[in-house]
């Protein structure tokens, strides 16, 4: 505020000293210039106020705040309980969850006990015709614990927990016993992802089939999802959803495609807005999306069941966007029809889950695909279609 003796203290001056006038009248424009601004945002303010919208916008943060500490409670096993609940919250065994998805919504989930994964075997099969509508299926392993995001290719999303979806106790299975998330007219369900690690990271990029990316803030992710729809992040008609990384900044972004090559990152330099950052061929398209921070190394596997292993440092960080892609496999052996149906960043006790074009679904040590190079006999069965690592709970590795 401007009081009467500070005004009585300018007059005097500007008596004494006539120079000093413009200097102090300058100050007391822009000091007027500042007060009328500071009011016309409590105006702002109370009108939000009085027509609720303030109110609405902090109850929204905070159901988002209480979103993201739940899904960090089941990230790390229920060990963070509140005082109010401490009597109530229930106990979830962290079992490994293995879904089978496709692209009309339709999921079957097997639920293994960690005692049970000790031996490579043949763990299902999916009988029938497995693409069913001609439509490609995809598997994922997670746990009990995990929040799973539906994304479909519209950029809707739905949310689920993981012991949300019924589990099926057999091991012949058809998509007849599959939970629906129904898609909506000319929609299809692109991916499963699992979000119980968003709090953990700053950032989340949101990759595309054709090669396209963008990065965005978690917590501004974070309200997407509130609202169930996270945009499509695809600019051509042809493109889709391919899958979401959750990363911080110093992280290393990888997308690996189908004819074997590599786009990597820091986190940090990717864009903000949705752009093309690896030029692929019009046969081609991103098969895998990860993040790589602590882990080794990391391994391909061919559509015929060979495992490529590199070392994460082996990975060349694309100096521009646009770039023609790292190649993991030679010019000869793609030719030759060599395909490379994903990749991932793993450790020697890691597992891998995969589902075969027969419809079997078997499970395999990392350390055992490292050392021969390709699934053993007993998890081989036709031609693999899909996979998805997984880790065991701490000390029933």
């Amino acid at each position: 505020m401007i009081s009467q003796d500070k005004i009585d203290e300018w007059i005097r001056e500007v008596e004494e000293r006539p120079s000093s006038a413009e200097l102090i009248i300058r100050y007391i424009a822009n000091r007027l210039s500042e007060l009328s601004k500071r009011d016309e945002e409590l105006v702002a303010q109370n009108i939000e106020l009085i027509s609720g919208k303030k109110v609405e916008e902090y109850e929204s943060r905070i159901t988002s705040l209480e979103y993201q500490l739940e899904l960090l409670k089941r990230q790390l096993g229920g060990e963070v309980v509140l005082p109010a609940e401490a009597l109530t919250q229930p106990a979830i065994m962290d079992r490994v969850n293995v879904l089978l998805y496709n692209p009309l919504g339709q999921v079957l989930k097997l639920e293994l006990e960690p005692d049970e994964i000790g031996t490579v075997r043949q763990i299902a099969r999916l009988v029938g015709d497995i693409a069913s509508g001609g439509t490609q299926p995809a598997v994922l392993a997670t746990t009990s614990q995990e929040e799973l995001l539906f994304i479909f290719d519209s950029g809707r999303t739905v949310r689920h927990p993981a012991t949300q979806l019924p589990a099926i106790d057999v091991e012949e299975l058809d998509w007849g016993q599959a939970t629906l998330e129904e898609p909506r007219v000319r929609e299809e369900l692109a991916t499963i992802q699992p979000i119980a690690r968003m709090p953990l990271s700053q950032l989340c990029i949101q990759a595309s089939r054709r090669g396209y990316v963008k990065k965005i803030n978690t917590s501004s992710f974070a309200s997407h999802v509130e609202d169930d729809y996270i945009g499509k992040g695809v600019l051509l008609p042809a493109d889709k959803p391919c899958a979401l990384a959750f990363a911080n900044p110093s992280d290393l972004f990888v997308m690996v495609s189908q004819e074997g090559y590599i786009f990597s990152m820091p986190a940090a330099s990717l864009p903000t807005a949705i752009q093309e950052v690896i030029q692929l061929a019009i046969t081609d398209h991103i098969v895998s999306v990860f993040v790589v921070s602590q882990q080794p190394s990391i391994i391909f596997i061919t559509a015929s069941g060979k495992a490529v292993n590199r070392d994460a440092g082996w990975i060349e960080p694309a100096r521009s966007f646009k770039s023609m892609g790292q190649a993991i496999l030679s010019k000869s052996r793609r030719k030759a029809g060599v395909r490379i149906v994903g990749a991932a960043p793993v450790e020697p006790d890691d597992w891998m889950v995969f589902l075969h074009l027969d419809g079997s679904v078997s499970i395999c040590k990392v350390s055992g695909l490292q050392a021969a190079g390709r699934l053993p006999d007993e998890a081989v069965g036709s031609q693999i279609v899909s996979f998805s690592t997984f880790q065991l709970p701490e000390g029933k590795a």
